[in-house]
């Protein structure tokens, strides 16, 4: 009876040695550790960009390139309040192909009133094709719209800017350093010219022209 639970022992002792080598070799794995970190951050709050998730198929794709089984078992472990478990397969598929399915469909709707009211530089302007964004542009009188249909018809549109972080932020007379950008387009939404005005502190109903 000795022997056989002696026997038992060293199969459990064993074993838990070789989880826990498993578990390390993983760890040690650099493209696991970037795998994890992408995967982390589409779990973060808030609207994570198209990016992320493509960063984190990415980075599964290169994971198990290099090695990885789909199947293997990731240490279960806590990662900024976010549970860690499962295999890699399962949690590409349900964070990483998952989000980026979703967050596609949104950023397709966003994009839909836009892309059928506006064409060339208009479309380029306001659409980030890239992360997915949208910029809204202020109209002759100084108001900003999203409004795809205003901005369609507005053969003058408006963008406060500020100057470049490295450069000094305030003007000689102690106001804040503001820019208004002009952007000015034909009737098929080309862009005909761009001019642009500093002005200390707020810039006055006249920049908005």
């Amino acid at each position: 009876m000795r022997v056989v639970f002696v026997f038992f022992t060293l199969v459990i002792v064993s074993s838990t040695f070789a989880v826990a080598a498993r578990a390390q070799a993983l760890e040690d794995n650099a493209d696991y550790r970037a795998f994890r970190s992408w995967a982390i951050l589409t779990q973060q709050p808030g609207r994570p960009l198209p990016n992320i998730f493509k960063f984190c198929i990415q980075s599964y794709d290169k994971m198990t390139a290099s090695g990885v089984s789909p199947s293997t078992r990731v240490p279960e472990d806590e990662h900024s309040g976010i549970p860690w478990k499962g295999t890699v397969q399962e949690i590409k598929e349900k964070w990483c192909d998952a989000g980026l399915n979703k967050v596609t469909g949104d950023v397709t709707a966003r994009h839909a009133p836009y892309k059928a009211a506006l064409r060339a530089d208009k479309l380029s302007l306001v659409i980030d094709e890239r992360h997915g964004g949208v910029t809204s542009y202020a109209l002759p009188g100084g108001k900003y719209t999203s409004d795809a249909k205003l901005l369609a018809t507005a053969r003058v549109w408006f963008l406060d800017v500020g100057p470049p972080s490295n450069e000094w932020q305030y003007c000689p007379s102690g106001g804040k350093r503001n820019s208004v950008r002009r952007y000015s387009f034909d009737a098929e939404h080309k862009l005909l010219s761009t001019t642009q005005k500093e002005y200390c502190g707020d810039p006055p109903a006249s920049a908005y022209r």
